[in-house]
């Protein structure tokens, strides 16, 4: 059992060895909506097999250790020359996904995985994988303004009046009071934030989620109670009001929902004369902290990396005609479980880095199982004859070409009924 475990291990080390992988984000922030776009480098000192390979968006809950907000494929099973093999791909981050929250460490992480058999254990797939943190955040600017609303309270003879209930960070609150009985009026800001997770493993609610009490943001008192105002000022650091929450598309997150919330509020603490009891009067108003204007470079940035730039769209957005140039599917040619397809490079270049994706297209509406061929050069000219193997009735062989130009194809040739 131990000498199968050494092995294991150095299978996996000559493994690393001979692949080398780089993954590299356009940015390091990215706007929740958009599209996180990931640069990936393969490459293989050696002739090489593998299982999959893609990019991972993660995060990690409470009730998790890991959990994929999104992924996208690289390269699906297949076989590579060596060489260097760089593909650009990209995520999207979706509405609903909940924004980095360092203060209580969520963070998000791109990750790039490859997996290889195991030579040992068929079982237990070797994989390596690389990580890189990104930021996500909101687009302030695509937030609609929080609507204002007056407040007026009255209660045991104690009347609290604000003219709005909506405030910016660093924003003082002028609170009017009057009061009848009162000895000392005291008003504290408060603010209530947490993570919150539910899911079936753990009950309804995550018990490793610890509840929290509220955080004093700010006091004031008096003992002027009659009647005057007093000013209380919302921090500049405050984080603002929110409550967001994630729940999975994916059936196997189902049960699963995670989220972050921000709520704050005035407590208000009115102490009573000796006269007329030492009942404490004590009641909560909840207010709105609104994130802070977006000051001139922001705007810029925003503009820059919104998705209104849809005039220049990603490197995979569409397939152009011109594209069809480069490659040509000479001849398909059938054998008992195979089909042998030649691919001739027509372009007036030499190509590098190319991988062909066959697979194959049963009564016009199913693919069979596909199969990666990776080409480190490809000669202008040059063509290449390349075997599929399937042992289902095929009508037509659909063949995806991509190169580390990011040039993209995909061609559909039919197959003859002559080859059965």
């Amino acid at each position: 059992m131990l000498s199968n475990t050494i092995i294991t291990f150095i299978n996996f080390l000559w493994f690393i060895f001979i692949m080398k992988m780089e993954l590299t984000s356009t940015r390091n922030t990215v706007f929740i909506g958009e599209k996180l776009h990931i640069i990936t480098k393969y490459n293989f000192e050696e002739n090489s097999s593998i299982l999959w390979s893609g990019i991972r968006l993660i995060t990690k809950t409470p009730c998790v250790k890991e959990l994929q907000i999104g992924n996208e494929e690289v390269f699906s099973f297949g076989e590579f020359e060596p060489g260097e093999y760089i593909r650009e791909k990209s995520i999207l981050i979706k509405n609903n996904v909940i924004p980095t929250i360092k203060k209580r460490n969520l963070e998000y992480t791109v990750q790039l995985l490859l997996r290889q058999k195991n030579p040992i254990n068929p079982d237990d797939d070797l994989v390596i994988k690389k990580d890189i943190p990104i930021e996500l955040k909101i687009n302030e600017s695509q937030v609609k303004p929080t609507k204002q609303n007056p407040i007026s309270f009255s209660i045991s003879g104690l009347k609290i009046n604000v003219s709005k209930d909506a405030f910016k960070p660093g924003e003082t609150i002028k609170i009017n009071y009057n009061s009848e009985n009162l000895s000392e009026i005291e008003i504290r800001l408060l603010q209530k934030a947490n993570l919150v997770c539910y899911c079936e493993a753990y009950g309804k609610n995550c018990r490793k989620v610890e509840e929290l009490p509220p955080a004093i943001a700010g006091d004031v008192k008096t003992k002027e109670s009659k009647e005057g105002y007093l000013l209380l000022k919302i921090p500049e650091v405050a984080e603002p009001s929110h409550n967001y929450m994630w729940e999975p598309s994916e059936k196997e997150f189902w049960g699963l929902k995670y989220g972050d919330y921000s709520q704050w509020s005035l407590l208000v603490i009115g102490k009573k004369k000796p006269e007329f009891g030492k009942d404490i009067i004590q009641f909560e108003i909840p207010i709105i902290v609104s994130a802070k204007p977006i000051d001139t470079e922001s705007e810029k940035e925003a503009d820059l990396f919104s998705g209104k730039t849809e005039a220049a769209p990603g490197l995979f957005d569409g397939l152009s005609s011109k594209l069809q140039k480069i490659y040509d599917v000479s001849s398909i040619e059938s054998d008992i479980n195979q089909y042998i397809i030649r691919i001739k490079n027509i372009s007036k270049n030499d190509l590098h880095g190319v991988t062909v994706k066959l697979a194959g297209l049963q009564e016009g509406l199913f693919e069979t199982a596909p199969k990666l061929f990776g080409f480190s050069l490809w000669k202008k000219g040059e063509e290449k004859e390349i075997v599929y193997e399937s042992k289902q009735n095929i009508s037509a062989i659909i063949s995806i070409i991509e190169d580390n130009a990011q040039n993209k194809i995909r061609i559909q040739s039919a197959v003859s009924a002559d080859f059965f």
